[in-house]
């Protein structure tokens, strides 16, 4: 399983691979939006009478935006998207822009449950809406499939199944957010919008962090209905 920009996840760990190189998560630090697009045909008539007709299932489109990030942070992007061939292959997003902190995360025989306020966003039922949750203290993270829901109250979700993830339920309940994860793909050429800022020299010694700094936005759209 594979999750933006950190790659392929595995038990028990925050931290993410590809081809053998290890990844830890980051945020967007500029901006996260989600928006849904209707896919709706409207024909309007001379007496302003309407025809209005379903052309497709609605989808969420996710933006991240990033702002004179790395030189390493760029080149994780990078590396993310050429190893799964730009668009060709789906993946999972954490909906930054879509999070909610819990009341409360308790262990409900080896899952968790989440009290929130609005569920609107996951769903049980597959291949519709986001049937995985993300839960995220700003270091360390805990994701699974959603085992169950109950309308503007909680959701439970297995963590324990493949136990992916590091986050401990005391953080998770103390201090931790809960994102939708979505199946997505990237919008094709999705690096194109990025841009070389300010140059870093190697010389200050940032662990990698030298080099040229970059802008740019990239976009995901949901696989599945939402």
């Amino acid at each position: 399983m594979n999750i933006f920009p950190i790659g392929t996840i595995s038990a028990a760990s925050s931290s993410g691979s590809l081809n053998s190189i290890s990844y830890s998560m980051f945020e967007p630090n500029a901006r996260a939006s989600s928006s849904v697009k209707h896919n709706i045909l409207v024909t309007p008539y001379q007496n302003q009478i309407k025809l209005t007709r379903k052309k497709a299932e609605p989808f969420i489109i996710i933006q991240y935006d990033y702002n004179n990030i790395f030189s390493r942070e760029y080149k994780q992007i990078e590396h993310f998207i050429y190893n799964l061939g730009d668009a060709l292959t789906s993946f999972y997003v954490v909906n930054w822009a879509g999070g909610i902190t819990p009341s409360s995360v308790v262990n409900a025989s080896g899952d968790w449950t989440a009290a929130i306020t609005n569920t609107r966003l996951f769903s049980i039922i597959a291949n519709q809406k986001a049937n995985r949750a993300f839960f995220w203290d700003g270091l360390n993270w805990k994701e699974g499939a959603l085992a169950s829901l109950s309308e503007n109250t909680s959701i439970t979700v297995d963590v324990d199944t493949s136990n992916f993830g590091a986050l401990t339920l005391a953080n998770a309940n103390a201090n931790s957010i809960v994102y939708p994860l979505y199946e997505c793909y990237c919008t094709p050429d999705s690096l194109a919008d990025f841009n070389t800022t300010v140059y870093l020299p190697e010389s200050i010694n940032l662990a990698d962090d030298g080099g040229y700094m970059r802008s740019g936005s990239i976009s995901f759209v949901s696989k599945y209905k939402v």
